[in-house]
């Protein structure tokens, strides 16, 4: 979901607040926002993607590659997501 028209306010507003609070290293509430966002707007790949992120961050990286693979479901050709989900099984030792 590229258009934020299609997107509600409130998720907006969640979203920016989740990426405040993940800058300064709150990723757990981040994560709590990020999913109310994300049931307000299912396909709202920004807070799938800083989801990722948080998850990436907190080392749970089978949750981290979901995120990423959910972007990847709504549009294949999101590079970021792809990037970010090789990222994460490097990390987890899956990946060359």
């Amino acid at each position: 979901m590229s258009s934020f028209d299609q997107i509600p306010l409130e998720a907006i507003t969640l979203y920016r607040r989740a990426v405040e609070m993940s800058y300064r290293g709150n990723h757990e509430l981040a994560l709590k926002n990020l999913s109310t966002a994300v049931m307000l707007a299912p396909k709202y790949t920004s807070a799938l993607c800083e989801m990722g992120h948080c998850y990436e961050k907190l080392g749970r990286y089978p949750e981290a590659v979901s995120k990423f693979d959910k972007i990847l479901h709504i549009d294949s050709s999101n590079i970021e997501a792809e990037m970010n989900k090789n990222r994460v099984l490097e990390k987890m030792g899956k990946k060359k």
